[in-house]
């Protein structure tokens, strides 16, 4: 389904309620789905990212994969437009008991992710120009190295 919306008003908000021994859980929120949706690890965050991605076509991937059978896609709260989702209002209220992060994905380039992450703790944006320098840079915010 194509989805009419803009980057930054099509933001999701990582909420990360549990950063312990390098394992992070938490849930997912943003306009662009009618309910949050739970993580139970970084892998299984990105995957939830990726589903949602796809199921939007936003942005939209400048490669497909190839499949011999069809796939239906995983059961995703996902809207069909900025209107029919969760309210900004909800968005804006939601915040993890850790850390609270805004992820833009901007393109999708060479089969990964171009985008900022915005940490909601009054640091300047950070961009990352593919999925592993994005896990880092969460890493490097929940666990810091001294």
């Amino acid at each position: 389904m194509p989805a009419r919306m803009n980057h930054y008003d099509a933001a999701l908000r990582l909420c990360v309620d549990r950063a312990e021994s390098g394992q992070v859980k938490g849930r997912i929120v943003s306009r662009r789905l009618t309910a949050p949706i739970p993580f139970s690890d970084i892998g299984n965050l990105i995957l939830q990212v990726e589903e949602i991605l796809n199921q939007q076509n936003f942005p939209q991937a400048f490669q497909r994969t190839r499949t011999f059978r069809h796939v239906p896609p995983h059961a995703i709260p996902v809207s069909q437009d900025l209107g029919s989702g969760m309210s900004q209002e909800e968005v804006e209220a939601a915040r993890g008991i850790a850390a609270t992060f805004n992820l833009y994905v901007l393109t999708r380039r060479s089969t990964t992710w171009q985008g900022k992450l915005d940490c909601l703790d009054g640091s300047a944006p950070l961009s990352f120009s593919s999925v592993l320098e994005l896990i880092k840079l969460i890493d490097e915010r929940l666990f810091p190295r001294t």
